[in-house]
């Protein structure tokens, strides 16, 4: 009875607790679905014309620029063709909830390489290699990092033959679309992007800064200023606490044009030629129901490395033995699909017995059903539901013994800090999800579930110019079936090396002044030996990294090079420096990363929006005084 009666005292102040928890809470998903409605501003079209000026396809990352820059005049009508649906999901705008949409099928295409022999850890041997599916593309799904590269990746780009995209063209470029945080003339001020740094500052990212100094690396806070070598806080496309997708910068604003129609769900299955001219394409929406609509001017390709060659060769635009072998009437012989490459990266978990962070304000769960976090977030735009999964990011060259370096040429190697972990239940959905996206074999899900509810932090090495080649093929002649995707991931010894460097970094990092007084440890250390990538062997042993290497790698979702930009007559090349597909065709560009003929040095999402940028001005200048 005692302890009824204290129950029946304390039901008000219990009661009250409650209804200001459910106001507080009404109150953040109000703020939220508000922000959500701002957020989706501009309507998607249900109809559309017969014929447009330009026709877009693909509204991802240099997508969405081009729908607008083509439609800013007034002049010209734009019919921009998404496959995916929009950008409506709560999570998608939190950058903390980019776990949650980089693993969601609905927001993805979601492909596999070919079997590849340094990923035996994962499932078949097969490498994820997702991308956007959603308004915005990869853009609104991604991880958020801004990095353009290193000013030599563009001066290269001009040395193999294309004209125009040297640095000091391109840095204007990234200058116009930029509204960047930091001052200065390196940076653009007032543009559409917003760029912002990764916030909060954890005190564990002020550890992994300076843990890498004192491995001999610079502080670089600037590190988008053409040379990117140092390590630094990460800088994100957000603002206030928010992801800036190119959706958000470029596309919604664009949307209350009468002169653009944006189109969803709308899968485009083939180019339609008149000889050798582009005229229209032809596409698929839902009930399987087909639709022809023309190009007066030209049709614009911006599908991605991967979606963008693939349509080329269904529509009769690639090599010839590979048109022929799946019955497909030859428009132009071109080398589309080869070049293909994408960044390699392998990763680590190191743990701290000297936490320096309450690990609850990592926990992506955790948060998002937190009161406090939610109201933060809607409310004031702060709070751990803003930051996003990398806090910091360092850039270094390799010599030939062995040492990581600074540089003033392109690096090679990029670390990507991610502090962690997110979810703290190996049996989270989320986190469930997101492995079987990654295809992550029995060891590497082992590495993921031993996270557990440990402070931690995942290091990533990045390899950022493979030497390696891959390709893109055709699977059939369906347009529905995916392409054979075959990066071939570290097939090049001299990868294999560089990316041995990276993980070496990672290892003296663990054992810095700095991370040491911490009591860091990798998580294998933790493991049954049973459990280990490599089992009975010491994982910070040279031997456990050349296992690392050879067996555990994966590409970093980061596709390139599929449609190659070169001089014109080069018959490497796809497309000319003014973006157009060569072998007599007319009427028709690839712009997107598909066209850069190397990687560039980091994360490829503001390379992909400056390509826009810049393709946007060449098709204007090919129309002006017309």
């Amino acid at each position: 009875m005692e302890n009824l009666q204290q129950l029946v005292d304390k039901f008000p102040s219990t009661l009250k607790e409650y209804k200001t928890t459910v106001a507080c809470g009404s109150i953040a998903l109000l703020s939220g679905y508000l922000l959500y409605k701002y957020q989706s501003r501009g309507r998607v079209s249900e109809k559309w014309n017969k014929r447009y000026d330009f026709i877009v396809v693909g509204a991802g990352s240099a997508g969405c620029v081009l729908a607008n820059r083509l439609s800013e005049n007034g002049i010209f009508s734009v019919l921009i063709l998404e496959a995916g649906g929009e950008d409506s999901a709560i999570t998608m705008h939190m950058p903390v909830g980019c776990l949650d949409v980089c693993s969601n099928s609905k927001y993805l295409w979601v492909d596999y390489t070919t079997p590849q022999t340094g990923c035996k850890n994962l499932i078949d041997q097969r490498s994820a290699s997702q991308h956007g599916k959603v308004l915005g593309g990869s853009s609104s799904v991604n991880w958020m990092a801004y990095v353009r590269g290193h000013r030599e990746d563009y001066n290269s780009w001009e040395s193999l033959g294309c004209t125009g995209w040297g640095w000091g063209n391109v840095e204007n470029y990234f200058k116009k679309m930029e509204d960047y945080f930091l001052p200065g003339d390196h940076f653009g001020h007032g543009g559409p992007l917003k760029v912002s740094e990764n916030l909060p500052n954890w005190p564990i990212t002020s550890v992994f800064l300076k843990a890498s100094m004192e491995l001999g690396l610079k502080h670089n806070p600037e590190y988008n200023n053409g040379n990117n070598q140092g390590v630094s806080r990460a800088h994100l496309t957000t603002r206030n606490g928010k992801r800036w997708s190119a959706a958000q910068a470029y596309l919604r604003p664009a949307m209350k044009r009468s002169n653009l129609h944006v189109v969803t769900d709308a899968h485009v299955t083939k180019i339609l030629f008149d000889g050798k001219r582009a005229v229209g394409v032809r596409f698929v929406r839902e009930g399987g129901f087909t639709y022809e609509v023309l190009a007066e001017k030209e049709v614009i390709i911006s599908s991605g490395a991967i979606n963008s060659p693939h349509l080329l060769l269904l529509s009769g635009i690639g090599p010839k033995e590979e048109l022929q072998k799946h019955g497909i009437p030859i428009v132009a012989e071109l080398p589309v699909g080869l070049n293909y490459q994408d960044h390699s990266t392998a990763f680590r978990n190191v743990f701290f017995e000297n936490p320096q962070v309450p690990k609850e304000e990592h926990l992506y769960k955790a948060n998002l059903s937190s009161t406090k976090s939610l109201m933060e977030y809607f409310i004031k735009g702060k709070g751990p539901l803003t930051t996003a999964a990398g806090q910091a990011m360092c850039f270094f060259d390799v010599d030939e013994e062995g040492n990581y370096i600074l540089t003033n040429k392109m690096p090679e190697i990029q670390i990507f800090m991610t502090g962690g972990p997110f979810i703290d239940d190996p049996n989270d959905e989320v986190l469930s999800r997101f492995n079987e996206f990654a295809n992550f074999g029995p060891l590497l899900l082992e590495t993921m579930k031993n996270a557990d509810k440990r402070q931690g932090v995942m290091l990533a090495a990045v390899l950022l110019h493979p030497r390696s080649r891959g390709s893109l093929t055709l699977a059939s002649a369906d347009p529905f079936q995916r392409p054979l995707i075959d990066p071939q991931i570290l097939s090049d010894p001299e990868d294999q090396r560089i990316m041995k460097i990276g993980l070496k970094f990672i290892s003296d990092v663990l054992k810095s002044p700095t991370m040491s007084s911490l009591g860091s440890y990798f998580s294998e250390n933790k493991f049954p030996t049973k459990d280990r990538i490599a089992p009975d062997v010491d994982p910070e042993s040279e031997e456990y990294l050349e296992k690392l290497v050879s067996t555990a790698c994966t590409v970093c979702w980061h596709p390139a090079g599929s449609c190659k930009m070169g001089a014109e007559g080069d018959t490497s090349a796809v497309v000319d420096p003014q973006l157009r597909v060569q072998g007599g065709i007319q009427g028709l560009r690839v712009v997107d990363n598909s066209i850069m003929p190397h990687l560039t040095s980091g994360n490829t999402n503001a390379p992909a929006i400056m390509i826009g940028e810049k393709g946007s001005d060449l098709i204007l200048q090919s129309y002006r005084g017309i």
